[in-house]
């Protein structure tokens, strides 16, 4: 009967190792909560009481991993948003550090820390081409000139 537990940790610990591999926050709970079910059948070998445990472990896991993968997939949803727009240099942090000033609808405007290798001044228009780490990396845009 204890093969039944050891199974469930076994389980519970390849989710644990997809999990590490897979960064997606879903895998987590469930796997918590076999391992927990799998101990608890060690010692007493009754499948109600593991799969009351298992959802008693997993359920508060699964609301807090939601919230948090939410968070993130808003800031990845904010950093995509960007990518497609054009900001405003607002000041020189130094040699090729800049903050930027990017309008962003009826969110309003937002500044961020911005690199670029381009030499860049107050006032110049840039648009963002990528992410290095916590930074958006942009390039100069050249105003058109009509006439």
């Amino acid at each position: 009967m204890s093969d039944l537990g050891l199974l469930l940790i076994g389980l519970g610990l390849l989710l644990l190792a997809v999990e590490a591999f897979s960064f997606t926050a879903y895998l987590f709970p469930a796997g918590l909560g076999l391992i927990a079910a799998g101990v608890v059948y060690l010692y007493r070998p009754d499948v109600f009481l593991a799969l009351l445990v298992f959802f008693l472990i997993s359920l508060p896991g699964y609301l807090f991993s939601f919230r948090y993968v939410k968070k993130i997939k808003g800031t990845r949803d904010v950093l995509s948003e960007l990518k497609k727009q054009t900001g405003t240099v607002v000041s020189v942090v130094d040699r090729f550090t800049y903050e930027v000033r990017f309008p962003l609808g009826a969110a309003g405007e937002e500044v961020w820390i911005a690199y670029s290798e381009d030499e860049l001044s107050y006032g110049d228009r840039v648009k963002v081409v990528g992410i290095r780490g916590n930074k958006l990396v942009v390039e100069k845009v050249e105003d058109v000139k009509v006439g």
